[in-house]
């Protein structure tokens, strides 16, 4: 067993040249994504059983201004380091750690005199304890190990998960045991606290460096003139990104806000995941080859794919299967998330598709371009959410969110052709196929959830509607893989391969 187990160690951790170690990246980063929105997801649904659409409301109010102020102090200093073409970036580190020492201090004194005013601005006065609590993750998050760089810098993803993972486990344990003894906001919110000081204590074992307080101020503005473009997008998306959030809970009230963000978080979890999987490991990957032009268009062409692969058929079913996903597993009082969750999961299928080109930009040292992507998209929010909500509710805040991301395709997909030498052609052809398969497999697994739905009920449609789909899209891309070789059995060898 022991024997075994050392082998299985070797075969997951990362060796060989950079397409084994990406690859291998990408399992880990996988395994890590999949089983903390599963942990999630999970939590959610258990969650939503005990507590109400006004109890995730309150905790979503107190996450929302802490995500306004993370976005807003953000310096990309990670992203900075990854993309440097050096190994050793030991002499930045002591100053990172310094530095995000004092904004995590920052940020939770800010939020803790400011929750009041929060709490009035969404008329919501049990707010204010639950922010000033919360804010403890940001001092807990502050005081990480800098080192943990190296897991995403080196392609350690194997460590990530570790990492990542220690942070989902925990919480799921401590809100769900909290809920079963107080039903309350607070299951939410112990748990996220806990989950953070338990990534903390992590951070520490699996990667030795030791951190201590210094500031070497060239080192700084080094990462500060990289990061001001990180800074810029990330305080820009966070007005469409969340801007909608901010809408839902001032303008209908927390309970619509919870159901809202359930909604949100359900859509878009499984696609976007996938999507996040892949570019995760590609921009360190990027990084390394970013002086040859044909093998980051080689490179970008297979992200795209595995992306849209697996990300479209996730988006297009959630959309067909919402009707009776919510009566199953979530019960009553949540009916309204409905018609948003379908709506949000196409917008999900877009943003997974999108999402491929932000660590393209990065790694070639372009990120001003996600920035001023961010810019139009919220532009075109603010034009739609007031009209489209008053006349949809919240199916119309969600099409507002639909509209920003589908302006921001034609303008990345514009940037990457110059960036890479490409054309719109050969993308075309790479979405082609799962594009195609995910409308094949909507249009059926639409038909069986009506028919099942109305002879045997919610239940058994929910399981009838996902496994048609499940069948139908596989049937589909294997048959155009024997037929025209699309790639497939070329990434399973290589990821053979690489074991």
């Amino acid at each position: 067993m022991k024997r075994l187990l050392r082998r299985i160690k070797r075969a997951l951790s990362p060796s060989g040249d950079l397409t084994s170690r990406t690859i291998l990246g990408g399992l880990w980063t996988a395994i890590t994504n999949a089983s903390g929105r599963i942990l999630q997801i999970t939590l959610l649904v258990v969650l939503a059983r005990l507590l109400s659409p006004g109890d995730f409301g309150l905790y979503g109010i107190a996450t929302l201004t802490l995500t306004a102020l993370q976005r807003f102090s953000r310096l990309g200093f990670d992203t900075a380091l990854i993309q440097r073409h050096e190994e050793n970036v030991d002499s930045y580190l002591d100053t990172v750690f310094t530095l995000q020492i004092l904004r995590g201090v920052a940020l939770a004194g800010v939020a803790f005199l400011a929750a009041p005013l929060v709490a009035e601005f969404f008329s919501e006065p049990r707010a204010t304890p639950i922010l000033r609590v919360i804010a403890l993750s940001s001092v807990i998050r502050g005081l990480y190990n800098p080192g943990i760089v190296y897991l995403e810098k080196n392609l350690e993803f194997h460590k990530k998960f570790v990492h990542s993972f220690s942070r989902a486990a925990s919480r799921f344990v401590v809100s769900i045991g909290y809920a079963l003894v107080s039903p309350t906001v607070w299951a939410l919110v112990v748990g996220a606290v806990a989950g953070k000081f338990v990534q903390l204590l992590v951070s520490y074992v699996i990667h030795d460096y030791r951190p201590w307080p210094r500031f070497d101020r060239e080192r700084a503005a080094e990462m500060v003139n990289y990061g001001k473009w990180i800074f810029g997008s990330s305080a820009i998306s966070f007005f469409y990104s969340e801007g909608d959030d901010i809408f839902v809970g001032r303008i209908l009230g927390s309970g619509s806000l919870g159901a809202y963000q359930i909604a949100y978080q359900l859509s878009n979890a499984p696609a976007t995941e996938v999507a996040h999987t892949i570019s995760r490991v590609s921009m360190p990957a990027y990084s390394k080859i970013q002086d040859d032009e044909r093998a980051l268009r080689e490179g970008f062409h297979r992200v795209l794919q595995l992306s849209s692969l697996a990300s479209v058929p996730m988006g297009v079913g959630i959309a067909v299967v919402a009707p009776v996903f919510v009566p199953t597993f979530l019960g009553d009082g949540w009916e309204m998330m409905v018609a948003p969750m379908q709506v949000l999961a196409v917008f999900a299928v877009l943003r997974s598709v999108r999402t491929c080109a932000s660590p393209l930009f990065r790694a070639l040292n372009q990120p001003d371009y996600t920035a001023k992507i961010h810019a139009v998209r919220l532009a075109v929010m603010v034009v739609t959410i007031v009209p489209l909500t008053g006349s949809f509710g919240l199916a119309g805040t969600a099409l507002s969110v639909l509209l920003t991301s589908a302006v921001g395709i034609p303008i990345a997909t514009a940037w990457v052709i110059r960036l890479i030498g490409d054309d719109l052609r050969s993308l075309g052809g790479v979405v082609g196929v799962p594009i195609a398969g995910s409308l094949l497999m909507g249009g059926c697994a639409f038909a069986v959830r009506r028919v099942v739905n109305q002879a045997a009920g919610a239940t058994a449609s929910f399981v009838a509607t996902v496994f048609a789909g499940v069948v139908v899209y596989g049937l589909f891309v294997l048959a155009v893989e024997w037929r025209y070789e699309i790639g497939i059995r070329n990434f399973v060898g290589q990821f053979k391969g690489s074991l």
